[in-house]
Order: structure tokens, then sequence, then C-alpha cells
């Protein structure tokens, strides 16, 4: 499969998972996203959609680890507001 497929699936499977959370009105965030992509690769019959699914794993860490670093990088800059 090429990485452009592949990325595709990736973003279809985190897609399901987001609209399975909200579906079932369930709280949307890393967390939950992490949780409800591990069910739907459990669940998975192809191989390809359960490595998709850890592929969006991987990379929602990924975003969640920059988010922490993020905020712990602040500057006093960063609160500056215009009016």
């Amino acid at each position: 499969m090429d990485h452009r497929h592949s990325e595709k699936l990736r973003d279809l499977m985190l897609g399901e998972a987001t609209l399975r959370l909200l579906d079932q009105q369930r709280p949307l965030n890393f967390a939950s996203l992490i949780d409800e992509l591990r069910a739907l690769a459990a669940r998975q019959t192809d191989e390809a959609s359960r490595k998709a699914c850890l592929a969006a794993i991987r990379e929602l860490r990924h975003a969640q680890v920059n988010a922490g670093e993020g905020l712990t990088h602040r500057t006093a800059s960063d609160d500056n507001v215009i009016h």
C-alpha cells in the first residue's frame, strides 16, 4: 500500500472513531479518541485498517506530547492581548 493511501485510511479511521464518540455523546479528547481507536483496531479484520488505527494512535500521542510542550514553553508575551 502506498503512503498516500495509508494516510487516507488512517484519517478515515480517526474520523470513524471521532464520529462514534460524538454519536454516543462521549467526551472528545486525546484519551477518548485513543481508547476508541484501540477498540476499533481490535474489531478490524483487515490488517491495513488495523494498522491505520495504530498509526492514528501514534499521531494522536505525538500531537498530545507537542501540545504539552507548547504549554510548558510559554513566554510572557503569549499572554499579551491587544484591545
